[in-house]
C-alpha cells in the first residue's frame, strides 16, 4: 500500500483576485475541496508543504487534508493550475474521495528505452503525455511505463498494447496511439550530417 501524505489547510474567507495575489506572495496557494454531496470548501495551503508532499508521495497519491479547527478530508489532487508565462502555481483543486470507490486519474506516461531509438537515428513522437485510467485510489500508479526499445521506423505503441497495473483499467480507445517512431525529416538529417562534418574538420585541423 502506498504511503499517504498529510497537508494542513485553513479556510479561505476572501476570494478576490487581489487577496489571492497577496496570499501567493506570502507563500500560500488558494484552492478548493470538492466532492459528491458537499459544497466546495475554499482553502489555503502552504506552497512549500504542498511541494514537499508532491515530491515525497507523488501527484496521484491519496492525501489527508487537515482543515484547521474542523475535520480531515481524504482527497486526491485533481488539478494544479500554473501561470503559463512566468511559471509558478496559481490554484489547486482537491477532490474528496471514498477509498472503497473507483476514481479516475490522469497518469503520466514514462518512456523507457529511448536510447535504442536515438541509436537508430529515428525520432520518437509522443502522442499522449498522460493516460486517464480508473481504479481504487490507493491502486493508482505514479506513472504508466512504455518501453520503446524494440520499436523501429513506422512502429507505434497503442493503448491496447499497454499492460496496466492490476486493478487499473482504461476506457480510452485501444487503437489510440501513445507513442510512434518515424524517420527524421530530410532537412534535419542533412543538418546533423553537416554539423558532424564541421566537427570532424575542426578536430583534424587541431
Amino acid at each position: 500500500m502506498k504511503e499517504e501524505g498529510t497537508i494542513k489547510a485553513e479556510r479561505r474567507t476572501h476570494a478576490s483576485s487581489g487577496t489571492n495575489k497577496r496570499l501567493r506572495r506570502e507563500g500560500y496557494l488558494p484552492g478548493n475541496i470538492f466532492g459528491k454531496d458537499m459544497e466546495p470548501i475554499p482553502v489555503l495551503v502552504k506552497k512549500d508543504e504542498l511541494n514537499k508532499n508532491l515530491a515525497k508521495y507523488g501527484r496521484n497519491s491519496v492525501y489527508k487534508i487537515d482543515l484547521a479547527g474542523e475535520k480531515a478530508y481524504t482527497v486526491m489532487i485533481r488539478e494544479i493550475q500554473h501561470l503559463a508565462v512566468m511559471g509558478g502555481d496559481l490554484h489547486v483543486d482537491f477532490q474528496k474521495i471514498v477509498l472503497s470507490e473507483e476514481t479516475k486519474a490522469a497518469i503520466p506516461v514514462k518512456v523507457v528505452g529511448g536510447g535504442a531509438i536515438e541509436a537508430q537515428k529515428l525520432v520518437l513522437l509522443h502522442q499522449m503525455d498522460t493516460i486517464t485510467v480508473k481504479g481504487l485510489p490507493r491502486s493508482m500508479p505514479d506513472y504508466i511505463e512504455v518501453d520503446v526499445s524494440a520499436l523501429g521506423a513506422g512502429d507505434n505503441i497503442t493503448i491496447g498494447s499497454i499492460e496496466f497495473p492490476k486493478g487499473i483499467t482504461c476506457d480510452v480507445d485501444p487503437d489510440h496511439v501513445v507513442v510512434t517512431v518515424v524517420e527524421p525529416r530530410q532537412k534535419e538529417t542533412e543538418e546533423v550530417e553537416e554539423t558532424a562534418e564541421v566537427e570532424s574538420e575542426a578536430v583534424a585541423e587541431e
